[in-house]
């Protein structure tokens, strides 16, 4: 026999599930479509209903964590802290030192204004008095009190008996006597007064120049820790650069003369070996076989001897030249790269700014764009999504799907 569609069938292969209905025979390929939806629907409801249970069970519902990543983002913010705390504590230490600089300058300052205030009031009150003026008489509201009077006493010799300036029981000291009572309190009160107005005065200009004085150390303060700052991170960069090219330097300087040095002795060995003068090959030599020249056979140096100890200063002279210009070039060189250093520095600082000024205007850009969508989310929320009202079927739908 064969299957369906004209494929035998392979031995021991099972045909279709035979079951009986009614009596008759059916297979279940005879399985009505409907039957089967019916089924598929009927599993659909039981897992739906099944996931309900899942989800609306808040004791059996579980909601997956990266406890990996939650790990990492907590070791990075105990690293990002420490940082801030060592950051803070320079910058806390630095601000110390600062305030105390300025707090001695302050000092020294007020100190100083102190004196100087001081020296100038003592010299108004001694030399500035208004008596010791030279147009005091002139100004002197007491001058016609202080003029001789038509009688000094019963015994004037200018008063005569026609002048009846004197009388029987007169009291003549009594007018000048009120008189100088009333001006003595007077002056009195006016000393007061003037004391009084002079002490508030003194008081208003040193609170004044205080003001002044604190605002000035506030502004300095600030100026020179941003100096401080900026001037302390450049020469750090500076200083680094500096060591890395005085480290390379060094090296290069060593290795140059190990190789001259190590030249130099070569040299200086193969010279002592072929040296005619040192191993006194010329005229006769003693008899011991110890190599030396006789005194009395010895006649001075040969032509070819002479040329070469010439040939040799020359050398020396020209190894001297090229040693004084390398030097001179190294020098050059060094002045080179400290103008380069230089310029680096002046170029890092200005495109630090530049930097500085392209993420300040990129971040009031961006403040603005969120501002903007910020609005236009609102408006959007409290004029379209939230215009309508909410009625009962908005909570009925709750807890109804699990999707």
């Amino acid at each position: 026999a064969a299957l369906k569609g004209g494929r035998p069938r392979a031995e021991g292969e099972r045909g279709p599930t035979m079951a009986t209905i009614g009596g008759v025979m059916s297979t279940a390929g005879d399985v009505s479509r409907e039957q089967q939806e019916s089924r598929v629907i009927d599993r659909r409801r039981r897992l739906e209903e099944e996931r309900k249970g899942r989800i609306f069970n808040a004791k059996q519902r579980t909601i997956g964590v990266d406890r990996q990543a939650l790990k990492q983002q907590h070791i990075e913010k105990i690293a990002s802290d420490e940082v801030e705390a060592a950051r803070d504590a320079a910058f806390a230490d630095r601000m110390l030192v600062t305030e105390q600089r300025v707090q001695l300058l302050e000092r020294d300052v007020q100190r100083s204004r102190k004196e100087a205030t001081q020296s100038v009031q003592a010299y108004r009150e001694q030399m500035q008095q208004r008596h010791m003026r030279k147009e005091w008489d002139l100004n002197d509201p007491n001058a016609m009190r202080k003029d001789r009077p038509g009688r000094v006493g019963d015994d004037d010799p200018m008063c005569g008996p026609s002048s009846l300036q004197k009388f029987g029981g007169e009291d003549l000291e009594y007018g000048n006597r009120l008189r100088r009572q009333q001006q003595q309190q007077a002056q009195w009160v006016v000393e007061q007064m003037a004391e009084k107005q002079a002490q508030i005065d003194n008081e208003i200009e040193m609170d004044r120049l205080f003001a002044e004085r604190q605002g000035e150390i506030d502004e300095r303060r600030s100026a020179m820790e941003e100096n401080e700052f900026a001037s302390r991170a450049s020469m750090n960069s500076a200083v680094r650069d500096y060591n890395v090219a005085m480290m390379d330097a060094k090296h290069e300087r060593e290795r140059q003369l190990r190789t001259e040095e190590a030249v130099d002795a070569i040299d200086e060995i193969t010279y002592q070996l072929n040296s005619e003068l040192l191993n006194e090959e010329v005229g006769a030599q003693s008899s011991e076989g110890d190599g030396r020249a006789l005194k009395y056979a010895f006649k001075g140096f040969s032509k070819e001897q002479v040329m070469a100890i010439r040939q040799e200063q020359l050398r020396q002279a020209a190894e001297n030249q090229e040693s004084r210009i390398r030097n001179k070039e190294a020098e050059e060189g060094w002045d080179v790269m400290q103008e380069a250093v230089r310029r680096n520095l002046i170029a890092g600082e200005r495109e630090v700014m530049r930097r500085r000024q392209e993420i300040a205007r990129q971040t009031a850009e961006e403040q603005k764009r969120q501002a903007d969508e910020a609005r236009a989310r609102k408006e959007v929320l409290y004029k379209q999504v939230y215009a309508g009202a909410i009625d009962d079927t908005f909570f009925l739908q709750f807890g109804t799907s699990s999707r």
